[in-house]
């Protein structure tokens, strides 16, 4: 029998970040990120918006903001989910100002 290895693809990785966020685990959601980028596999504003929103599940906004900048780094352009995520993980941990620059961001994006 012919042995066929299975090559990973974005939509795998986009189904396991979307678990992780689930689960609340946002740092196993980056490692997957990276992975993306080891094997030269282009994230798509799918696994950006997982991995935000992992990251807004697991109480940590600050790496969400950072998630969110590099997605625009990637030239990919934030959805409502990117936006609302993110607003959701700064407003969880009071950080208004960061939920005002986002509303702002993302009036100018629209």
């Amino acid at each position: 029998m012919v042995r066929e290895e299975l090559v990973p693809q974005v939509v795998s990785f986009n189904a396991a970040m979307s678990a992780c966020e689930n689960a609340k685990l946002w740092q196993t959601s980056l490692v997957l990120l990276s992975e993306m980028l080891m094997l030269r596999l282009a994230p798509d504003v799918v696994s950006f918006n997982a991995a935000i929103s992992a990251c807004e599940k697991g109480g940590n906004w600050r790496i969400a903001l950072e998630l969110l900048s590099g997605m625009l780094s990637a030239r990919l352009r934030p959805t409502v989910v990117s936006f609302t995520a993110s607003i959701s993980a700064c407003g969880g941990w009071s950080q208004w100002r960061g939920v005002l620059q986002l509303l702002s961001d993302m009036k100018s994006a629209a």
